[in-house]
Order: C-alpha cells, then sequence, then structure tokens
C-alpha cells in the first residue's frame, strides 16, 4: 500500500519515484523498499523508533514493512528523491528479493561515503532512475529496470543481507497487513468520534492487545497517531481552502478549536490565521500533498531539476574525491570520510 498514490503510474505498478520537499511526514509502512537521497537541504527520519539526521547528499534505506516517518529537522525542509520499489518487481528475475532484508540502519552513510565509487554510482543510479521515470520517453520501462537492478545489486554487494525463511517472514507479514488495515480504517473515519475500542472489536482483539500493537508497531499510541492525522489534514485545509478555521477544526475531527490552535502552536509558533498567510505565499513557489508538510514536483518540473542536480553531482563528487585523497595523505594512510558531494 502506498501513500503517494496520487504519484503513481500505470506504466509501472510496482515503482514508484517521487521528488519531494519534504518537511514533515507522518508514520506509516508499504510493502516496498525505499531508498532515496537528498538533494537539498537536511531531513529526519525516524525509523522502527530510531531517528537519524539526514544531510545533502546522504543516502537512505528503509526495508519494506518497516514503519517510518519524516520529522522537522529545525533547519528548513529537504529536497529528496525516492524510489520506491516493490520487491516482486525483482521477484520475477530473483524469486528471493521478497524475503531481503538489508542492514546497516537506515541512513547509507557508513557503507556509502560519498568520496566512494559505489556512492557516486548509487547517486547515478537513483537519478537516471528518477530522470528516465519522470519523462516516460519510449521503451521507459526497461531502462528503469536497468537502474533498479544496479541497484539491487549495490546494495547486496555492500551491505549485509539478512534472508527471511518463510515461517518467519508470515508472522511479520499478517502484522503489517493488519496495522495497514487499521491506518486504512482511521483515514476513513478520523473526522468523527473513533475509540481504540471500536477498532478493537472490528479486528477482534482486546483493548490490551491492541494498545500495545500499535505502540510497538508504530512507536506511537493510538491518540497520538489519531492527533496527527487530525492535525496533518487540517494543516493541508488551512493552507489549500478558505474555510472558517472553526469548520476546519470540526470536520478534522476536533471539538475544541482552540486545541488546534495550540497544537499549531506548537508546531509552528503561530495561529492557524497566519499560518495560512505565509503558506499562501510559499504556495506560488510549489505544489502542496495532503498527508503532511510534503511538496511534490510535477514530472516536467521534476525532470528539470535532477538534470540540475545530477550536472552538479559529477562535479561535486569529483571534489569530494579529491578532498578525501587530500585528508588521506596529510594523515599519513588514515581515511577521512568528506560528506556533502552533492
Amino acid at each position: 500500500m502506498s501513500f503517494y498514490n496520487d504519484f503513481s503510474y500505470e506504466q509501472l505498478r510496482d515503482l514508484n519515484v517521487f521528488l519531494v520537499r519534504m518537511e514533515e511526514r507522518t508514520m506509516h509502512l508499504h510493502h516496498d523498499m525505499e531508498v532515496g537521497i537528498v538533494l537539498e537541504g537536511t531531513t529526519l527520519i525516524e525509523v522502527s523508533g530510531t531517528q537519524h539526521r539526514l544531510w545533502r547528499g546522504d543516502l537512505y534505506l528503509v526495508n519494506p514493512m518497516e514503519p517510518h516517518r519524516f520529522l522537522s529537522s529545525g533547519c528548513g525542509d529537504g529536497l529528496l528523491l525516492i524510489a520506491q520499489i516493490s520487491p516482486q518487481l525483482v521477484a520475477r528475475i530473483f524469486p528471493g528479493a521478497m524475503n531481503l532484508r538489508y542492514g546497516e540502519g537506515t541512513s547509507l552513510r557508513p557503507v556509502f561515503p560519498q568520496s566512494s565509487a559505489q556512492y557516486a554510482r548509487m547517486a547515478e543510479m537513483l537519478m537516471e532512475l528518477g530522470m528516465v521515470f519522470f519523462a516516460r520517453n519510449v521503451g521507459y520501462e526497461f531502462r528503469c529496470l536497468g537502474c533498479i537492478g544496479e541497484i539491487y545489486a549495490l546494495l547486496h554487494t555492500h551491505l549485509p543481507v539478512t534472508v527471511l525463511r518463510g515461517e518467519d517472514d508470515l508472522p511479520q507479514r499478517e502484522r503489517a497487513d493488519r496495522l495497514l488495515s487499521i491506518i486504512a480504517y482511521i483515514e476513513e473515519n478520523y473526522q468523527r468520534k473513533l475509540l481504540l475500542r471500536e477498532i478493537a472489536q472490528r479486528e477482534h482483539l482486546s483493548l490490551t492487545y491492541l494498545s500495545h500493537f500499535f505502540k510497538d508497531m508504530l512507536g506511537l499510541s493510538f491518540q497520538e497517531y489519531l492527533r496527527e492525522r487530525r492535525f496533518e489534514h487540517a494543516c493541508h485545509l488551512v493552507e489549500t481552502t478558505d474555510q472558517r478555521i472553526l469548520e476546519i477544526s470540526l470536520v478534522c475531527g476536533f471539538s475544541d478549536v482552540r486545541y488546534l490552535t495550540k497544537l499549531f502552536d506548537e508546531h509552528f509558533g503561530c495561529t492557524p490565521t497566519a499560518y495560512r498567510q505565509k503558506k499562501r505565499v510559499s504556495r506560488r513557489k510549489k505544489p502542496v500533498s495532503l498527508g503532511c508538510i510534503q511538496s511534490f514536483f510535477s514530472p516536467e518540473d521534476s525532470v528539470r531539476l535532477l538534470a540540475l542536480h545530477r550536472a552538479r553531482c559529477g562535479e561535486r563528487v569529483q571534489q569530494a574525491r579529491m578532498d578525501w585523497r587530500i585528508g588521506l595523505s596529510a594523515a599519513g594512510g588514515e581515511e577521512h570520510v568528506v560528506h556533502n558531494a552533492l
């Protein structure tokens, strides 16, 4: 299940690629492997309860069905190129792909330092995948598959790999599928009063079990997650409509507009009205997406921006390698990793 359905393409149903300016994104999970690169700025990603700060040029990886979210970094937003690749796409050639899990954490910086050849190749393949995917010229599907094969080969070569046995993976998949079902139900019913008891009855689970299940899977309580989703929808309506703040509060499931105002003050240091005025200015410069504080770019704008970053990438990777060699020589052979190649 993808949470970016508005930006999916029918030609390759097992692949989604996005260029997105990310500030925040609620906790979510999907059956796809997610690999991305920070092209500008910085971002903070939390995976299975552990936070990782990603800087310009950093690569990251999220395994299938790993709960993750993007948090405000406190340093503005980051421009990310993200590829969500379904293992089913690779399993047609390599049947074991469905059970592959790659180690070494979320940030790939330790294994793909920006002065290394494998980093340059991975960054190139991700940007090539993005360019081809967004341009969608004749035969682009074959070129996408070539990039995906190279990405998997690089991960398989440089990261520790765990191959789940069928009996090991089944409980994880069942739990993940149940969580996806619960999240979908919340998304359909967040506008009204929604209690954990209702979901427990629907799923035929005890309240205690469901409460622990939710916390274990997402790192958030049910109420915390529900509040996040309601607030994200409220932010979207405040930014993109002229509805009164009271109306938005009610339609998003908040019974008291003062509580919504308090959340805006905690998150943005301003009232909902001030937030609307601020965002109305920035909306003229970039598109907006429901689901949190994130802005997707059109395929045309994505091609243009990726071409610019791709040209810069080659120059900066070469400079990073030169700086790395100078640092290595000055240290008498001791390795110094240089970041921010992009």
